[in-house]
């Protein structure tokens, strides 16, 4: 069965470039990178079925989406709330793969990260009404109280970041670390340390097309509402246009025209956040010998 599961795993920070560096590696002779990005298998029954869409639960299920690819060296899947909840990560990493799992941590400012996250989840989530202020403050008591909250809410919390590391540097030897601001500055140079730490040859990579590019916002709930839940006009649209590539160009198509910037953050909020985090990166920055205090200053 270990050769049908992966044994290369993103498992976060959310925000931080998974998904882009996900696709990059999928470009590599010698990797598979699952179709289905974020399945979650390792942590859905533990944390609630409900709280992750299109989430995987059962093990038949999960290795289908490595299916074919026993051939490749890697088989990985990038599921970005697995670095959130290590106990559990951890103990099914164990149970259902390997001690010998490849993992690449990816970690951003926590202060971006939060903004970032919250505008993600508004952006694709219909549970998200508050004001980012008013959903950092409620985001644990939230998160806890309504069964059916996804934990990418859990805007404070996804950057404490010392712990989840900690932990899964104590229970793995295979761990990389990749810091968001090197990648977003020379992501070349930071694949090519990807590369060594899977010990496979580099090879050059598109970059050309973007993933998960934020920084927009819908102009109205209605539209919202409308482009990202299930609905009879979406079901019309699909049977009247059977090709996938061209309903994509349709919905960027729309989501140009009715879309807009999102604003700078609070600098109040901003400067409750550098505090909140400011013991959390001090610890990270000796575990991982990197000098990040820059974040919180």
């Amino acid at each position: 069965m270990l050769n049908k599961l992966p044994n290369l795993l993103i498992v976060g920070a959310a925000k931080s470039g998974t998904t882009s560096l996900h696709n990059y590696l999928n470009q590599h002779p010698d990797i598979f990178m699952s179709s289905h990005k974020e399945p979650h298998f390792l942590i859905n029954k533990e944390i609630g079925e409900k709280r992750i869409p299109n989430g995987i639960i059962n093990i038949e299920e999960y290795s289908q989406l490595f299916k074919g690819y026993s051939n490749k060296k890697y088989r990985g899947e990038s599921s970005v709330m697995y670095l959130l909840f290590p106990e559990i990560t951890i103990a099914n990493i164990k149970k259902y793969l390997s001690d010998d799992v490849k993992i690449i941590i990816m970690l951003r400012n926590p202060v971006e990260r939060a903004y970032s996250g919250y505008q993600h989840v508004k952006r694709y989530n219909t549970m998200e009404l508050l004001s980012f202020k008013d959903a950092v403050e409620k985001s644990e008591n939230r998160y806890f109280k309504n069964k059916n909250m996804t934990p990418a809410s859990r805007y404070l919390e996804l950057g404490m970041y010392y712990d989840q590391v900690k932990e899964f540097s104590e229970a793995f030897t295979n761990i990389h670390v990749i810091i968001y601001d090197a990648y977003k500055a020379d992501f070349n140079s930071e694949l090519q340390k990807v590369f060594k730490f899977l010990e496979i040859d580099s090879v050059v990579i598109d970059a050309e097309e973007k993933y998960m590019v934020g920084g927009w916002q819908w102009k109205n709930e209605w539209l919202k509402h409308l482009m990202i839940k299930k609905n009879l006009f979406k079901s019309i649209v699909k049977l009247l246009v059977p090709f996938k590539k061209l309903r994509k160009w349709i919905r960027v198509l729309i989501q140009h025209k009715n879309t807009i910037k999102v604003n700078a953050i609070d600098l109040n909020t901003e400067q409750w956040l550098k505090t909140y985090y400011k013991g959390d990166v001090e610890k990270l920055s000796k575990l991982l010998d990197v000098e990040l205090n820059h974040w919180t200053k």
